[in-house]
This record gives C-alpha cells, structure tokens and sequence, in this order.
C-alpha cells in the first residue's frame, strides 16, 4: 500500500532521468545521509520538524558544509516531489535552508604558484601538464581529462574547453567507468585564449607528445589511453609534499588560485566568469568578490602617500 511505503523503498523504486556523473551525487546523497536518518520513516509522515532535524545533523552531526547541506536537501525535496506526483503524498514538507557564507578558499600564493610551475616546466609530461592546465588556465579536472588534442588550437592561440571526462559508477555494483560527456551549462563551453607562456608550455608538450591525432585525449599515456583523473589527484598529492604546500590546498584550488591571480592583475568579474565558465557574473562574484575587495583595498593603500 502507498500510506505503507517508506522513504528507503520510494528511493529504491523512482527512475530519475539525470546525467551518469549527476546520478553518483544524488546516490551518495541517498547512501550515506538521507536514508541512514529518515530511511526507515513513512513517505506520507515525513514532517517540516524532522526536515529540520535532518538539517541539523547534518550540520551538527556530519558537520558538512553549507553549500552541501543545501544540495542533499534540494535533493530530498526532489525526491518528494516525485513521489507527490506519483501519488504517494499530498503535500511536500518544507525544507529548512542552510545559510550559505562566503569563506576563503585554499589557494597557492604567488611564490609558490611560481616555484610550483617552474619545476612542472622542468618535467613536461601528461601529469604536469595538467596541472599545469589548471592553474594556468583555470580548468576543472574533469575538463582538464576531456580535452582532445585538436582542442588545442596554437594558431589561433586558444584552448577550447567542450567535454569532461570522469569516473562514474555502472550498472554492476560497486564498479565505475571513466566516460567523456558534453559539459553542463552552455557556459562551461568556452574558449580560453592562451597567453603567451602557456601557449609555449602547451607547443612544447605536443612537439614531444606521441599524440598526434586530434581525437585522442591530450592528457593520456604513451599507448593513447586516458590517464585516469585519479592518477594525476596522487601525483598532485606528491607535489604537495615535496613542495611543503599547506595540506588543505586541492586540485580543486588550482582553478581557485587562477582566479585569485586574474583578479590581482585587474581581470574585470566579468571576463573572469567566462573564463571561469560560470553561470553567471553573480556566482563568480559570491565565490571571488572578497579577493577583488582586497586587490582594491591594497591599491587605495598605494595612494595612502597622496595624503
């Protein structure tokens, strides 16, 4: 009976029609906090109260980030939703939104961006490259492992960002498959024009490359198969240590710290969202208006000698 079903067995039986790279969030959402907390509870006596509970162990609890908080709830409320209007409840509880705050993201300072590079230059090989990729030109590792070698466009000296490249799980249990898949937003489609130090790294890769053809991936091995985003997570890791970085600093804050160096040489927000490939200037400056603030701050200093 419908007035029987639990929130468990309605997630069981809901067909979601949703990207393969989308569906392992929403599964881990499911997996490791929603049905552990309310899985057992019915579908039609799910409440407003315990959407707030769920919120709070989340924060308290799990201690999870706002920002995370926000999208397993947005989650859960897809969920009943769907199930409103397969008939299974007449009315979705509201959800208690998580305050979202703007705090500083881990990111290289200008000497150790520099000394990073220069010893990536050093040793020029798929790896590097990547790295060198992201903090160079601001991608996300996924785009990172999608780009072709014909994205590469050293005449016209741009970088043409078009697929990602990731991990996914299968139908068959506890495997996953890396997969290449057209980009979200038509935004995050974009052309990056090269500057001229990146555009010699990237000349200077391809020249000694055994990549030749344009299909195959730029960052891959010698017999043209595709490094796994995971392999160049490790090497990152490594090149943490040996450089002493601070623990924290991530793949992820190699496009944050491209950012943070576009702003401190004046790039407007608006150029840096397409660069960025954001949705919009708004979320580029929610994620970046405190650095622009603090470029700003140190160059009203400057004038301090005016007075």
């Amino acid at each position: 009976m419908k007035a029987e079903m639990t929130l468990a067995e309605w997630i069981g039986k809901r067909q979601q029609a949703v990207r393969l790279t989308s569906l392992k969030t929403y599964e881990s959402y499911e997996r490791a906090h929603i049905i552990p907390f309310l899985g057992r509870q019915k579908l039609v006596s799910v409440s407003n109260q315990q959407m707030l509970e769920f919120r709070e162990h989340l924060k308290r609890k799990e201690k999870l980030a706002p920002k995370t908080i926000r999208d397993i709830q947005g989650h859960l409320i897809k969920i009943l939703k769907d199930a409103k209007i397969h008939g299974y409840i007449e009315a979705v509880p509201e959800a208690a939104k998580a305050v979202l705050r703007t705090s500083e993201k881990p990111i290289l300072s200008q000497s150790e961006q520099r000394i990073l590079c220069e010893t990536l230059k050093k040793d020029l090989n798929a790896k590097s490259m990547a790295v060198l990729l992201s903090v160079g030109a601001g991608l996300r590792l996924g785009e990172v492992m999608g780009l072709n070698v014909g994205d590469v466009d050293l005449e016209a000296g741009v970088l043409r960002v078009r697929y990602s490249r990731q991990r996914v799980k299968t139908a068959e249990e506890d495997k996953t498959s890396v997969i290449k898949t057209a980009l979200k937003t038509g935004k995050s489609r974009r052309d990056i024009p090269l500057n001229e130090p990146l555009k010699e790294i990237l000349k200077e890769y391809l020249k000694h490359s055994t990549q030749k053809d344009i299909q195959k991936p730029l960052i891959s091995w010698k017999e043209k198969r595709p490094i796994d985003a995971r392999t160049v997570q490790y090497y990152f890791t490594e090149l943490k240590k040996s450089h002493q970085l601070d623990p924290s600093v991530t793949f992820h804050s190699l496009r944050h710290s491209f950012a943070t160096r576009a702003l401190e040489a004046g790039v407007d927000m608006q150029a840096l969202s397409e660069l960025m490939g954001h949705s919009s200037v708004a979320f580029t400056l929610s994620c970046y208006g405190h650095c622009a603030t603090e470029h700003k701050r140190a160059q009203m200093e400057k004038m301090a000698q005016c007075w």
